[in-house]
């Protein structure tokens, strides 16, 4: 693309005097253009002198005559002329944030603002006026506001954040020495709540470094406030913004009916622990009874001491709801869950749990994709969507507590049949080297070793000497290769992937924080099968390219947006929500910075 050449004429506030009348200046939109703008490229002469050949002499006019009605040119108005005629007071607002960017004084009370950028942005913006006040007046169209601030806690926001107290002491039509700081508060208290609802209160990179996904931008928080005022509807667009996610709408239907109610199924700490014994189905013992205390689950003979099937039943459903080994017997982390010991604060562990996870909801795209790949990585699940239909799943390992799966997004686009494995430096670090010093020739069945574009095994090179660094160890394909028969790419600066495992037995397993990093699937072969639906790839043409001695690499025919999230709890397709173990011990964290933002 040719460099481009930004004209951009600055809005002139307040009146000009010409031959002593006084015009207001109205703001100039800006255009861009490629050069030169295109009204004035396309009639530019080739040359002055053809300009003067071609000017006659009637086409020499002194005055500049106006069109006759007929040809003056319609356009649309555009929001800024949609809006009330501009307001001079403007140029105020500005200055107000320059000169104390953070904060602004009403009635003598100093207040914060929570999105001081986020606000600058809006009113720097040319096209935007003063929209809540006019002259010392406030207008009556902050009414709606005050509806959404007072519906905020139902999405565990609470209504001080948004300067609640006071928009609820303003009165439309009054007078305000303070004006400026008014309007500032009411744009504060609309784009915060708007931008809480779309991204999140807390950066998520606080907790989660590596996540990516974009996030709403401050401009189009800032359309979205001037589009409900021309419309005279401010709360439509505030209210949708998280209802087209059925996730997020089971967790706040869940987090309302469980808020400030107490929880069987994860009780306080302060409730009767179970005592350290296993307890299973046929047996009596005391500690039944607080077993079914905790589950809600009483005595259907009068016996509330026996374990009967009924209460092995409701173990086995809290089980299978917080990701642990679905057996109905009590003990070791079953006990540990039911007496708080994995409660994330000292308020209810439940009503935590959906208010962070809500959060991280926030955390995603409002548009995810008409089809996506969703790794959850405390579930060990990996799940393919079609819509809102569930196309795939299967079972995961995930990367151990030392060796985490990061949480990012990328779009998945090769497939490699019968991959061969480069042993990343870290695990050639940690796991190979001192094998390779010890007993190289082991290696020489599965392994080569690659330098350059030399290729040796393993027992031909000395692993103690300082030139052995430079050469990378490669297993070949096969059933023994680490990436077992197909791995999945979406490139990314973490060298993360899916793919098969030689290792099936460990997807028996409940606890599956495993890996070094990557994600291992139980189900790959269905997996390709699906990616590759529509093409030429047929299912034995695919299972015959994951058999074979030399690597094969197959485009995706459509780069399917993949999701690697961090859900602690969540909603299955039918709405029942689920919950895992924080098996990186991220809950907490995220809690803290939580709480710290609404503060």
């Amino acid at each position: 693309m040719t460099s481009f050449v930004r004209h951009r004429i600055a809005t002139v506030i307040g009146l000009l005097a010409l031959n002593g009348m006084a015009f207001a200046q109205e703001p100039v939109e800006e255009v861009l253009f490629d050069e030169a703008p295109p009204a004035i490229a396309d009639n530019l002469p080739p040359d002055p002198a053809t300009a003067a050949a071609e000017l006659s002499e009637s086409d020499s006019v002194g005055i500049l005559q106006p069109l006759p009605p007929e040809e003056v040119p319609v356009r649309q108005p555009t929001i800024r002329e949609e809006m009330r005629p501009f307001n001079s007071r403007r140029i105020d607002l500005v200055e107000a944030l320059v000169q104390e960017p953070k904060q602004v004084t009403f009635n003598g009370k100093v207040y914060d603002l929570k999105n001081p950028d986020r606000v600058r942005v809006f009113y720097e913006n040319e096209q935007y006026p003063t929209i809540w006040t006019q002259e010392n007046k406030l207008l009556d169209n902050f009414e709606p506001l005050k509806r959404l601030i007072a519906d905020a806690p139902q999405d565990a926001l609470p209504p001080a954040r948004y300067h609640d107290a006071l928009i609820n002491s303003l009165k439309a039509g009054e007078q305000y020495d303070d004006i400026i700081a008014a309007e500032l508060l009411l744009s504060d208290a609309y784009l915060s709540l708007a931008g809480d609802l779309a991204n999140g209160l807390v950066n998520p990179r606080k907790t989660q470094p590596e996540w990516n996904a974009e996030k709403v931008s401050d401009e189009a928080l800032g359309e979205m406030l001037a589009q409900g005022i021309v419309s005279g509807d401010l709360e439509t667009a505030v209210r949708t913004i998280n209802n087209g996610n059925p996730r997020y709408l089971a967790l706040k239907s869940q987090y309302n009916a469980l808020n400030g109610a107490p929880v069987a199924a994860e009780p306080a700490a302060s409730t009767q622990p179970l005592p350290k014994v296993t307890l299973k189905q046929g047996m009596n013992h005391e500690a039944v009874a607080i077993l079914r205390e905790k589950l809600g689950a009483p005595a259907t003979d009068g016996d509330s001491t026996y374990f009967d099937g009924a209460l092995a039943e409701a173990v086995t459903a809290y089980q299978q709801s917080h990701g642990l080994k679905a057996d109905g017997i009590v003990s070791g982390k079953t006990r540990n869950l039911l007496n708080g010991n994995k409660a994330s604060s000292g308020g209810n562990a439940s009503v935590d749990r959906l208010m962070i996870n809500m959060e991280r909801l926030r955390w995603m795209p409002q548009d995810m994709g008409e089809s996506y790949v969703l790794v959850n990585i405390p579930s060990y699940y990996v799940k393919m969507y079609r819509g809102s239909e569930e196309i795939y799943a299967s079972k995961a390992v995930v990367g151990q507590r030392d060796r985490q799966t990061p949480a990012f997004t990328d779009k998945l686009r090769h497939i490699v049949m019968s991959p061969t494995w480069t042993v990343p430096p870290t695990i050639m670090k940690k796991d190979k080297i001192n094998k390779l010093r010890s007993n190289p020739g082991a290696f020489d069945g599965s392994f080569e070793a690659v330098v350059g574009g030399r290729v040796v095994r393993p027992s031909a090179v000395d692993w103690s000497a300082p030139g052995a660094t430079g050469y990378r160890l490669r297993q070949k394909p096969g059933a023994r290769n680490a990436l077992g028969r197909v791995k999945f790419l979406f490139p990314n600066k973490h060298a993360i992937y899916l793919h098969d495992t030689p290792s099936k037995s460990l997807f028996g397993r409940n606890d599956r924080a495993l890996s070094s990093g990557c994600v291992r699937l139980q189900k790959p072969e269905e997996f390709a099968n699906i990616l590759l639906q529509n093409t030429n790839w047929s299912a034995e043409r695919i299972k015959k390219a994951m058999n074979q001695e030399k690597e094969q690499w197959v485009n995706t025919p459509e780069q399917t947006p993949i999701y690697l999230v961090y859900w602690t709890t969540w909603s299955d397709p039918d709405g029942k929500i689920q919950t895992a173990n924080d098996i990186y011990g991220k809950d907490g964290a995220l809690l803290q910075q939580y709480k710290k933002a609404l503060n």
